[in-house]
């Protein structure tokens, strides 16, 4: 817009001073039109002739736009406020329109940027925290998965330890009975051999507390095997 009006001022400035100028060339023709009338109607005035002409000449050496003609500059300043008034109805709407929404374009523009920026950093921020939610999960997962096998380990060696505990109990009992066992059949033919021994070597049958007293003192002179 600016520059409409520059160009608008200066076209003003150039209507103002270009009629004055041109007539400043067109008077020197007239003045010679006049000394040549002068000189075909009589002879003897060429030299006069000659002579204004050179007189007028210098006269009229003023330079051509330092000279102001009043009527042109008005209608000069006339054509130039129409030129501006034209503009202002016809074209300078037109312009300021063409800027406003070029503006308004760019401001539209701007605001969805600013709300696709805005949406991207909220979908952003929601993706991350989901991503931090998992990460939280797995870790928890990890975490009761590792406890669960240490316990799952922990309650494997403690059954472990309870069957061996178990099974070395009974082994002692299996043990305990064997030996019992194997003593009671020691402890019967001991006895039949010592009643037998002392048959023939008293000579007489044993009675049944004789025969208590034989088995227990044949069991205490045996060696302890605990």
């Amino acid at each position: 817009m600016f520059q409409v009006c520059r160009l608008g001022v200066l076209m003003a400035l150039l209507a103002m001073f270009a009629p004055a100028s041109l007539r400043g060339e067109d008077a020197p023709k007239s003045d010679d039109a006049a000394v040549h009338t002068t000189v075909g109607d009589s002879g003897d005035a060429h030299p006069k002739g000659e002579a204004a002409h050179k007189e007028g000449g210098h006269d009229e050496k003023i330079p051509p736009i330092l000279s102001l003609d009043v009527g042109s500059a008005v209608f000069n300043i006339a054509i130039f406020l129409g030129v501006m008034a034209i503009l202002s109805i016809f074209v300078w709407p037109v312009i300021l329109g063409g800027l406003q929404a070029r503006e308004d374009k760019i401001a539209s523009d701007l605001r969805e940027a600013q709300d696709a920026s805005n949406k991207a950093q909220a979908m952003l921020a929601e993706y991350q925290g989901r991503l931090n939610e998992a990460s939280t999960q797995v870790q928890s997962m990890l975490a009761e998965a590792r406890r669960d096998a240490e316990a799952n380990g922990q309650r494997i060696v403690d059954e472990a330890k309870g069957e061996a505990k178990r099974q070395s109990e009974r082994a002692i009992a299996d043990i305990e009975t064997a030996k019992k066992v194997a003593l009671a059949e020691l402890a019967g033919q001991t006895s039949s051999m010592a009643m037998g021994v002392a048959k023939q070597v008293v000579g007489r049958e044993l009675k049944a507390d004789d025969h208590a007293d034989l088995i227990r003192q044949a069991l205490d002179s045996l060696p302890s095997k605990n």
